[in-house]
């Protein structure tokens, strides 16, 4: 009995030490909505400022392939003071004070070259500008995702909590009925253990609420500790197409499924940046192939040159020992046409090259769009399950919470045993965490579809556009 004593103490004791525990203080940021934290994402993402970066560099890339094509103007000053032997050595011809100006305007008139490479930078820019809108949809899907965890982590810690609720009530009552001799002690100390394991699974989702918390602010660029109050998502403000009543009536429908697949895989090769970025890739490199096989084509170029001698002085100037502004001036007009007859089969083997190159990327490109499409189906399909699963789940509370009523009732009046009211409770406590999982485990299959169409609707002006024609193409 004293062993019994002691460990019932050691165990109250715990009980106090879970109940008082409070954390430190920290950062409070308020509330903030779904939006509102990608955007400090968006902010504060350094990859993605990274990538912007890279796109600035192949705008200037564009800038300077533009620039062999436009006139190019070079200025020059000279003075020069021969000695007395060098002078005597030119028969009077240098004099021995010169200063002079110069100046010389150029022009490429045609170079096929220059006006091939200028259209494939442009064409890599474009490209750039894909992998950019690619990083940036990585970067919404992430912190969307991060969003997410944080909401499901805190709904199943409060579902733990109402849990440990619910067995404490449990203690209490077999107490009582354990004092009126209704029950044994030994049902007390199952309840008592029972509430240890249920104090335990509290304990370890407010770890599980702090990683995700921390995961956020990492990804927002905020304190780690900072601690801010997240608006929740619903299916009907947040679901997307599947937000559509008309959309959910028929998603169980194979048929109508099917029909919504196909809109998402049209939409999501439209939009998406990997295609749009090897679209751009194939139209730089097909304009590199052309000039590779361009090679026998003339270029032109002409140059216009001038100078003026500022002034003469010294011997050799017209007069001896006497300075003179001259004025003397010359200039030269040149054009140089170039032509490539024969250069050992460089070019030829450069053709065949960038050819390969090219033949390379189509079927990277037809390879990719293959991919994507199976992609967009696959997770449609993930996603059109998980949402069917929420009122399943939703179902599945409802008839839990019943049960369990009707077991608690039946405990109270002694007609239902601890391993009865345990097994309904358990029965509640799995329903309740299924029903979160259903809901948020659907918003981050969501994000997924989205991230794979590259369409974010919360981002859009109208975010029911595309459900409003989803909506017509079913009505067809």
């Amino acid at each position: 009995m004293a062993k019994l004593t002691k460990s019932t103490l050691v165990s109250t004791l715990l009980i106090m030490l879970v109940a008082s525990f409070t954390p430190p203080a920290r950062a409070q940021c308020g509330e903030i909505s779904f939006l509102e934290a990608i955007q400090e994402a968006l902010d504060a993402n350094q990859a993605l400022a990274a990538t912007r970066q890279t796109l600035d560099s192949q705008e200037k890339e564009v800038a300077i392939a533009r620039a062999k094509m436009l006139p190019r103007l070079t200025g020059a000053g000279s003075g020069i003071i021969s000695s007395g032997a060098t002078f005597s050595a030119s028969a009077g011809i240098i004099p021995e004070q010169t200063a002079q100006a110069a100046g010389l305007l150029q022009q490429t008139l045609y170079n096929q070259a220059y006006i091939d490479s200028l259209g494939a930078q442009k064409h890599l820019y474009d490209s750039q500008q894909s992998d950019y809108q690619n990083a940036r949809a990585q970067t919404i899907a992430g912190a969307g995702q991060d969003y997410v965890g944080v909401l499901l982590a805190e709904a199943l810690l409060s579902v733990q909590q109402q849990n440990v609720e619910l067995t404490t009530a449990s203690v209490e009552i077999t107490k009582s009925q354990e004092q009126a001799g209704a029950v044994l002690y030994r049902d007390v100390l199952r309840w008592q253990s029972q509430l240890y394991a249920d104090q335990q699974g509290v304990v370890t989702q407010k770890s599980n609420v702090l990683m995700s918390r921390f995961t956020l602010n990492q990804t927002r660029n905020r304190p780690s500790e900072e601690v801010c109050t997240l608006q929740d998502l619903s299916v009907e403000r947040d679901g997307f197409v599947f937000s559509s009543p008309s959309v959910l009536e028929v998603v169980s429908d194979d048929a109508k499924a099917s029909v919504i697949r196909d809109y998402l895989v049209e939409l999501g090769v439209d939009r998406s940046p990997q295609i749009r970025g090897l679209d751009a890739r194939i139209r730089s490199q097909s304009r590199t192939a052309k000039s590779a096989r361009r090679w026998l084509i003339p270029s032109l170029e002409a140059s216009l040159a001038g100078a003026v001698f500022l002034k003469t002085g010294g011997q050799g100037s017209g007069s001896a020992d006497q300075e003179r502004d001259t004025g003397d001036s010359f200039w030269q007009a040149q054009a140089v046409l170039g032509w490539n007859i024969f250069d050992g089969g460089q070019f030829i083997s450069s053709m065949n090259l960038e050819k390969a190159v090219l033949h390379s990327l189509h079927s990277q490109r037809t390879e990719t769009a293959t991919a994507l499409e199976e992609s967009i189906r696959g997770t449609v399909a993930v996603a059109t399950a998980s949402v069917q699963n929420i009122a399943l789940s939703q179902l599945q509370t409802e008839a839990a919470t019943q049960n369990y009523e009707l077991v608690n009732e039946a405990y109270l009046e002694g007609e239902a045993n601890f391993l009865e009211l345990l097994d309904s409770q358990q029965q509640l406590l799995n329903a309740e965490k299924a029903a979160m999982q259903a809901l948020y485990g659907f918003l981050s299959d969501l994000l997924v579809v989205e991230q794979s169409i590259n369409y974010f609707p919360f981002m859009e002006a109208d975010a029911n556009a595309r459900v409003r024609e989803l909506e017509a193409r079913l009505r067809e």
